[in-house]
């Protein structure tokens, strides 16, 4: 009898802990730029787990973004223009307010070689979009923006030639990032 109490000691024991632990995280807080700034989030999700993608604003390198991380860069509110280099080159023209969190995904696509990047602005009203960025805060880790020495001019250059190229063409292919779209929190999404 002393030891069927032992063992149902241990298994009430062994429930409590697991539910405890089986808990779900579902509110995240994120953080917030400082007085004046804004403060963008650039997720990285989708294929090219293996390739890091370059991320830019404008003619600054923000830094590579390897699968598993998600880069958070605070800056100057206004007018950017964020763009990402892998295979391709891709664009987001933003509209940032100050005080204020974006969230820009970098998604992988498949490539001819190696890995392309679609870079897309996700939009806090969409369950889709609030759901992935519940899930890249949660399961990655955050990596800060810190200034670069590397000499990235050319690639710059290159980008930048292609980028009016794509606009005096008038072409879809870049994204728009408008101000109202902002995050308040990386909370788990409810339908």
């Amino acid at each position: 009898m002393k030891s069927l109490k032992k063992v149902l000691l241990f298994f009430v024991v062994l429930f409590g802990i697991s539910t405890v632990f089986a808990q779900k995280v579902t509110t995240q807080a994120i953080d917030k730029p400082s007085e004046g700034k804004s403060l963008v989030y650039i997720l990285k999700t989708g294929a090219g787990a293996l390739i890091n993608f370059r991320i830019y604003d404008k003619d600054v390198f923000l830094g590579s973004l390897p699968s598993g991380k998600y880069l958070a860069y605070e800056c100057e509110p206004g007018q950017h223009l964020f763009w990402a280099g892998a295979e391709n080159r891709d664009y987001v023209e933003a509209n940032l307010e100050p005080n204020s969190v974006y969230v820009i995904n970098a998604e992988g696509q498949m490539g001819a070689f190696v890995a392309g990047v679609n870079l897309r602005p996700m939009n806090p009203n969409e369950f889709r979009d609030k759901k992935v960025f519940y899930q890249v805060v949660k399961n990655d880790t955050k990596q800060f923006y810190t200034k670069s020495d590397e000499d990235k001019s050319e690639n710059i250059a290159k980008a930048m030639e292609k980028y009016q190229e794509l606009k005096s063409k008038n072409s879809n292919k870049i994204a728009v990032l408008t101000s109202d779209m902002k995050f308040e929190n990386a909370d788990k999404p409810t339908k």
